[in-house]
């Protein structure tokens, strides 16, 4: 076997583990999905479980940087590939919650991963692939805070201004509350996302 081929097929076994962990995460919740689900699921042995991912956390923790992944891939070329600042901003809003949309069970799984001590062993990893996204995107921003048109504020601010109000109605809309249909939402908090850090021309 060449090492192009036992690379991809060790691709496809991990995105077999990770597929099943996903629907596994739906029908019970993060915490109650144990190994032997995962390998029964996928239908991998517990050897090929622990060899792929060291142990459960290691595949929630690969299953959250997956949909991660997927979801600040689709942002920063949103965002990146405009010039003009209301135009991106409001596409960092508009992807985020399109992307939720098309992808609820990835989303769900974001936001219970991310609360307590679940992926406590990979707060570093986490931590440094968040930041090369939001660095791309503050460098993108930098421009047009320097020219006075974006507010400037510390990182932080920017992440719970900008991305704040989407991730309070995506946590509300996967919970059931659809009162307002998410075409509808992303236009209005996009509107108010720009006003709140853009400077009068």
């Amino acid at each position: 076997m060449s090492e192009q081929t036992r690379q991809t097929a060790t691709a496809v076994r991990q995105a077999a583990i990770l597929t099943a962990t996903l629907a596994l995460v739906g029908e019970k919740g993060v915490t109650a999905v144990t190994m032997n689900d995962i390998c029964t699921r996928s239908g991998a042995s517990v050897g090929s479980v622990y060899h792929h991912f060291k142990d459960r956390e290691g595949v929630l923790y690969a299953l959250y940087r997956d949909c991660f992944a997927d979801c600040f891939g689709q942002l920063r070329t949103a965002v990146l590939a405009t010039h003009e600042a209301q135009v991106g901003i409001e596409a960092l809003v508009h992807t985020y919650l399109e992307w939720v949309a098309a992808n609820p069970a990835r989303a769900a799984f974001i936001y219970e991963a991310s609360q307590g001590t679940l992926l406590r062993s990979y707060q570093a990893e986490i931590v440094a692939f968040k930041g090369a996204f939001y660095a791309d995107i503050f460098a993108w921003m930098l421009p047009f805070v320097e020219s006075g048109e974006l507010l400037r504020l510390p990182p932080w601010a920017y992440d719970a201004i900008i991305m704040g109000p989407a991730h309070e109605f995506s946590r509300r809309w996967l919970g059931g509350m659809q009162e307002l249909a998410l075409d509808e939402a992303k236009n209005i908090i996009a509107t108010a996302v720009w006003r709140a850090i853009s400077l009068p021309g």
